[in-house]
């Protein structure tokens, strides 16, 4: 069975995200020291890629000058039980961009940290 809650640490960041909650409530959560941000599921991207399912949220929007967009890697993986977890090892990717307004303009980066997560399935409530 495939798990649908993650939890992700790294470099001071936690990510915590759950697959398949209902719409408009917290899917993700996340924490880098006091700085917290919650995304509803209609606000997380998703791609299937070659190296498993990417995840992205804008952290930083601003149509003018730019911002922060962070990211994370999700593996394939199964879990035999309900009660079982796996332990998995992953990359977060930050990208930072400037907008139309910005000057000077600059091109996009990118930044990677190393990050430790769990991985379990848990039951839904509604």
């Amino acid at each position: 069975m495939s798990p649908n809650k993650f939890v992700l640490k790294g470099s001071g960041v936690e990510v915590d995200y759950t697959i398949g909650i209902t719409p408009g409530f917290p899917s993700l959560v996340y924490r880098d020291g006091v700085f917290e941000k919650v995304f509803a599921s209609t606000q997380i991207q998703s791609n299937d890629t070659g190296l498993g399912e990417l995840v992205s949220v804008p952290l930083i929007l601003s149509v003018d000058t730019g911002g922060q967009r962070f990211g994370f890697f999700l593996p394939l993986v199964d879990i035999a039980t309900r009660d079982q977890t796996v332990q998995f090892r992953t990359v977060g990717i930050y990208e930072t961009f400037s907008g139309p307004d910005s000057i000077p303009r600059r091109p996009s980066t990118w930044r990677c940290i190393e990050m430790k997560g769990i991985a379990q399935n848990v039951i839904m409530e509604v």
